[in-house]
């Protein structure tokens, strides 16, 4: 009896070793594949994410400061709302504690360290804003395929950024990987302000010209008409002439161009501070990424309505100036809503009835929740400037999206040559990033997460210049909230 005993006591302990055995397995693959997982269908989202919101920002060109600011905020909120629901639901299968109260602004539960300051998620949500409504004016001027490349200025200025604010330190490889990158975005944008050899413009010219005589017309095919047409359209040197929602150009001075990118060069400033002001929060105390994902939700909510004002600066639009104001408030936003189902409010506007603004943006909000989520994950995970890295990848992808009429409607354009070497420029350069890893100013790895809060983030902690100002040790503070707000 007593051997029985003992034999299904072994037979216990050799089950629980082997239980843990594949406990420990399955956790070593999550560990290593989880990241190369989320990364990929972070560009996926990423890249269908550009697309339609570019297919309603040209649907709705006279109103992008209220499709950013009104309309996309409270909308995208709605379906965070339901995913987070869902991240409840399923933490409380295994931990019946897990209730509604998670989502209280003052949750225990935001990070290991207790509630989280809201200063700190309004921050998350104001720099993501000021990006937003600062960039939508110039969006409809700027061909998608010029965007991506722009756009991949981001990781200079949050490369800059982290190395005076988080004390990042970077290897060579990153310096080169920083280098090509530029060089990608020069080569993109390059090819657009050379244009074809001024003899293929005059030839185009005076074909069009003599096409343009009846009798000479009615000897030609009207398929070689429309090429020659099309072609002298295209025939331009400088920045690419604005095209509408049914790709027809329209014509804008170069002054009003060049200002327009300008404005969006600008506006990817606060968007690389916000990368690495959220990878210092989220390190700093171990923070929740749905938590703060759903809470930085709503304040851009309230974010968007403070910041609508700026939608009264005097831009230029593509078919004139901005005249909106406080006195056309009421008017702008009832324009706003007949152009978002799909209808002309009124003559002077002709890119409406492209196509239904409102479904292109029901598909964007869809995969625009989940890249933000997957985007924090990123941040939290490696780093800011990593992340910004990782979107390049997005962007080639959006690029080639791009071409197809399928993801980017009538004003869908095919990639030149060297707008592909830009797309492999800038891929070449995610791989040379990546030889090694960011560290710190002692030379540490900022990669990865600790269950105790990463406290090299503090202010007065390892990574700062001046010791620590209160009666606790930097990796001691007992709750979030005694750590310093910005």
């Amino acid at each position: 009896m007593a051997r029985q005993v003992l034999v299904d006591e072994e037979l216990s302990q050799m089950s629980t070793e082997e239980d843990l055995e594949k406990v420990e397995e399955k956790a070593a693959w999550r560990e290593r594949y989880i990241v190369p997982l989320v990364f990929v269908g972070f560009i996926i989202i990423r890249a269908l994410d550009r697309i339609f919101l570019y297919r309603v920002q040209k649907s709705m060109a006279d109103y992008t400061a209220i499709l950013m600011s009104i309309y996309w905020p409270p909308m995208v909120q709605v379906m965070c709302f339901f995913v987070s629901l869902g991240y409840v639901f399923n933490k409380r299968r295994s931990d019946k504690s897990f209730g509604l109260s998670w989502f209280s602004p003052f949750s225990e539960r935001a990070s290991t360290q207790g509630a989280v300051p809201q200063k700190w998620i309004a921050q998350f949500a104001l720099y993501d804003q000021i990006n937003a409504i600062v960039s939508a004016p110039p969006s409809p001027f700027i061909p998608l395929v010029l965007q991506t490349p722009l756009n991949n200025l981001v990781v200079l200025f949050t490369a800059l950024i982290a190395y005076f604010y988080l004390k990042t330190r970077f290897k060579m490889v990153h310096y080169a990987g920083i280098c090509i990158i530029l060089c990608s975005c020069l080569v993109g944008v390059l090819v657009e302000l050379q244009g074809p050899a001024p003899i293929i413009c005059k030839g185009l010219h005076e074909a069009e010209a003599a096409l343009a005589n009846p009798a000479t017309a009615a000897t030609v095919s009207q398929e070689t008409r429309w090429l020659v047409a099309n072609a002298t359209d295209d025939c331009t040197t400088g920045l690419p002439p604005y095209k509408d929602a049914d790709g027809k150009i329209i014509y804008i001075s170069f002054g009003t161009l060049a200002t327009m990118y300008c404005l969006y060069i600008f506006a990817i400033v606060p968007s690389a501070f916000s990368n690495c002001y959220k990878q210092k929060k989220l390190k700093q105390v171990n923070l929740d990424v749905m938590w703060s994902f759903f809470w930085s939700g709503m304040w851009q909510v309230i974010w968007g309505f403070l910041l609508y004002p700026l939608s009264w600066v005097p831009w230029p639009t593509p078919t004139g100036y901005n005249s909106a104001g406080p006195s056309t408030l009421g008017q702008d936003l009832r324009d706003s809503w007949t152009c978002f189902m799909g209808r002309n409010p009124k003559p002077s506007v002709t890119t409406c009835d492209a196509e239904p603004a409102w479904m292109w943006l029901m598909m964007y909000l869809l995969f625009n929740v989940f890249f933000n989520l997957f985007f924090l994950w990123l941040i939290k995970r490696l780093s800011g400037t990593w992340a910004s890295i990782g979107s390049i990848l997005c962007g080639n992808l959006c690029g080639i999206f791009s071409q197809f009429e399928l993801f980017a409607g009538k004003s869908a354009a095919k990639l030149t040559f060297e707008q592909w070497m830009a797309l492999v420029l800038s891929s070449i350069a995610m791989w040379v990033y990546n030889i090694k890893e960011e560290v710190d100013v002692n030379g540490n790895s900022v990669y990865g997460e600790k269950e105790k809060g990463d406290h090299r983030y503090d202010t007065f902690g390892v990574m700062g210049v001046d010791p620590d100002e209160d009666e606790y040790a930097s990796d001691d503070e007992p709750t979030a909230q005694d750590h310093t707000n910005f």
